[in-house]
């Protein structure tokens, strides 16, 4: 049988004191305006996109893509910072395909991992490095940086699983994660059903 190029074996070189992935095909910017409904306190967020629009986070991206498999590896690098009361965070998503898991890999800093079903079940996991978590299918989930520091963590996923971030923007988690006396604090909020 003869193979394809696709189907040879591939690395990569990862740094990961600055997040870095080589080869890199793609890199997502998430800026302020792209999350701007994702916090809670939009008026703090009219504020600073008056001044500038800062980068939350960044993704770095690449497709394992042979003749008979797909996977795909993330790289999501996010800084530090506040908006209002409310550390910065990734949009947060639910996967497509309801039979798709994800593994999550703290490489640096620190957070919170929130877990959400949409309906009813909730988790936070306390993040820092070296913390390896599964996601199983139909949870939603979001990484939210409550450190100092940048925190960097991988996806592993495949890629037919798909991203539904248009759920998480329309019912919200559970609960958020603001600043309170400079101490990360689990809030329950109301979410829409």
């Amino acid at each position: 049988m003869m193979l394809k190029e696709i189907d040879f074996p591939i690395s990569l070189n990862f740094q990961p004191e600055s997040g870095m992935i080589e080869p890199c095909p793609q890199v997502t910017p998430r800026h302020l305006s792209d999350l701007r409904m994702m916090f809670q306190d939009h008026q703090a967020v009219e504020k600073i996109l008056e001044v500038e629009d800062r980068l939350i986070y960044e993704i770095r991206y690449y497709p394992f893509v042979t003749s008979h498999s797909d996977m795909a590896l993330a790289v999501t690098k996010i800084f530090p910072g506040i908006i209002g009361h409310e550390y910065h965070m990734t949009k947060g998503h639910k996967h497509e395909r309801p039979d798709q898991a994800e593994v999550y890999y703290c490489v640096k800093g620190e957070g919170y991992l929130l877990l959400d079903t949409l309906e009813g079940d909730f988790r936070a996991i306390q993040w820092n490095a070296g913390v390896v978590t599964h996601i199983p299918p139909m949870w939603a989930h979001r990484v939210v940086n409550t450190g100092n520091d940048v925190l960097v963590f991988m996806g592993i996923f495949h890629l037919s699983a798909g991203h539904d971030y248009d759920i998480v923007a329309s019912k919200g988690f559970s609960y958020r994660v603001i600043s309170v006396d400079g101490k990360p604090k689990l809030v329950e909020q109301f979410r829409n059903k």
